[in-house]
């Protein structure tokens, strides 16, 4: 079966696959050609469906191979709402990055960034994202997602993303990949979204006062500030700027090995606010140049 969600007027799908090409781990998947965005997904009524998106004149096709009740159909629509994050208006921002220099790969490439289907899934993929060896979240992540999630009863060697329960009921099995450091917190992180869930959705309700909101998410799941960058993302706050040791070296290593604070970030990224975190993932740092401490462009 199909339907068609209404995406906002400047949405384009290729630009979501395209600009977001680091998140795309099961159990999203994409075309050859890269317009189509494919994801196992399971449903409240327990059912394990393969959902494909694609984009024609008329907005969003989302199609399955199952047939989908009322209540199955409207739980996917909203997943997919959240997932290509078709509630926001990025006009603002893109007004504003049209005067930067090093946000010119928006043109090209959109500014919306995929994120995953729940909170859940988007908070552990972001500590499994910023582990200290950097070179394997993929794997980490389809290992986890094979290992937990439910299989596709018309290909079982493809699963969705564990829930809460499956990530608890597996801890086990956590500890074949996994330091007891990490399956603690991805432990923890499970238990949080089992049993306290709707805690959560109080705290991150959009009038959060940033300081209050990131002191208590990174209490509730014990994140570094790294994972809490990812995280802040996730939800839409834009307003917060990464300011992690990864985030202090890559802006070092386009300053020409300058050394770079907390406050040099800020310093850089504050004139864009309440944007501020979003242009600092979007930025295109092969092309930064060598810029005095401060204000680095005019808006």
């Amino acid at each position: 079966m199909h339907w068609i969600l209404t995406p906002p007027d400047a949405f384009t799908l290729t630009q979501v696959i395209r600009r977001s090409q680091w998140l795309l781990q099961p159990p999203f998947s994409v075309n050859r050609a890269k317009d189509h965005l494919n994801r196992v997904e399971r449903l409240a009524s327990g059912n394990i469906i393969d959902v494909t998106v694609s984009q024609v004149a008329a907005g969003l096709t989302v199609q399955t191979h199952e047939h989908l009740g009322g209540k199955d159909t409207e739980e996917v629509s909203h997943k997919l709402w959240r997932i290509l994050r078709l509630g926001e208006n990025l006009q603002p921002f893109l007004e504003t990055a049209c005067h930067v220099p090093e946000l010119e790969t928006i043109r090209q490439n959109g500014a919306q960034i995929l994120r995953g289907a729940t909170l859940f899934e988007d908070v552990i993929k972001a500590v499994l994202f910023t582990l200290e060896d950097k070179t394997l979240p993929g794997p980490r992540i389809t290992w986890l997602v094979d290992r937990l999630g439910d299989s596709l009863p018309s290909n079982p060697t493809r699963h969705a993303f564990p829930t809460p329960q499956q990530l608890l009921g597996g801890q086990h099995i956590l500890n074949e990949m996994f330091t007891p450091a990490i399956v603690s917190q991805l432990v923890k992180i499970a238990i949080v979204f089992s049993t306290a869930e709707d805690h959560v959705n109080t705290l991150i309700q959009d009038n959060s006062p940033l300081d209050d909101l990131t002191v208590n998410l990174r209490q509730l799941f014990g994140l570094d500030l790294a994972a809490l960058g990812l995280v802040m993302l996730s939800l839409g706050r834009y307003d917060y700027i990464p300011t992690d040791s990864y985030a202090q070296q890559r802006i070092s290593q386009h300053q020409k090995g300058q050394n770079v604070t907390s406050h040099d970030i800020h310093a850089m990224f504050d004139p864009l606010q309440p944007w501020g975190g979003l242009a600092y993932w979007l930025w295109d740092w092969s092309a930064v140049p060598h810029h005095p401490r401060g204000k680095p462009w005019k808006v």
